[in-house]
């Protein structure tokens, strides 16, 4: 009786879901005019975290161009200062260079989650991987009057990993004997 009763409910809401879907007019598939609720996130501004990322991401592509102007505007403050009297000390096309050197030798690199720093500011980390280690770069990222800039970037965290960047990997068994677990009891 039970499972008469749980196929006839089954059957109910499955009818019900087909009616309900064949009842709605079909989505629009692009052309058309936008809904509203489209429109509205269409126009919505991305967070400040999204734009304190975007900020970072841009960087490395300036960094990978080797565009020292762009790559100037980036940065605000005494690491501005510090970059500019590098770039003179260099020249111009040698800092380039160097810019488009540095992205070259990084083989991948993963930007993580902004983290709120006081008002309108920003933490952005960024691991960089290159063939014989990792580094971790944080930037500070704040907002002035010109958008967001890098104020601020803490010193790098390298590590190397156990594999070099492109190596076979290989298992390596666990040494020693596992702890034996202790049978489950349950208490009557």
């Amino acid at each position: 009786m039970k499972r008469v009763l749980a196929g006839i409910a089954t059957i109910a809401l499955m009818g019900l879901l087909l009616w309900n879907g064949l009842r709605q007019p079909p989505a629009p598939t692009g052309g058309g005019e936008p809904s509203a609720s489209a429109s509205t996130s269409a126009s919505s501004r991305p967070s400040p975290a999204e734009e304190a990322e975007a900020e970072v991401r841009a960087l490395l592509e300036k960094g990978r161009s080797g565009d020292v102007t762009d790559y100037l505007d980036a940065f605000t403050g005494p690491i501005r200062e510090r970059i500019d009297r590098e770039v003179r000390e260099r020249g111009r096309d040698a800092f380039a260079a160097e810019l488009r050197r540095a992205a070259a030798a990084r083989k991948s690199h993963a930007v993580f989650a902004p983290e709120p720093d006081g008002p309108d500011a920003y933490r952005v980390t960024v691991e960089s991987v290159y063939p014989d280690r990792n580094e971790r770069q944080t930037y500070r990222i704040v907002k002035v009057a010109e958008g967001w800039r890098i104020a601020d970037v803490e010193t790098l965290r390298t590590h190397q990993p156990k594999a070099k960047y492109g190596a076979p990997a290989d298992f390596i068994e666990p040494e020693g004997v596992p702890i034996p677990a202790q049978p489950y009891v349950s208490n009557p």
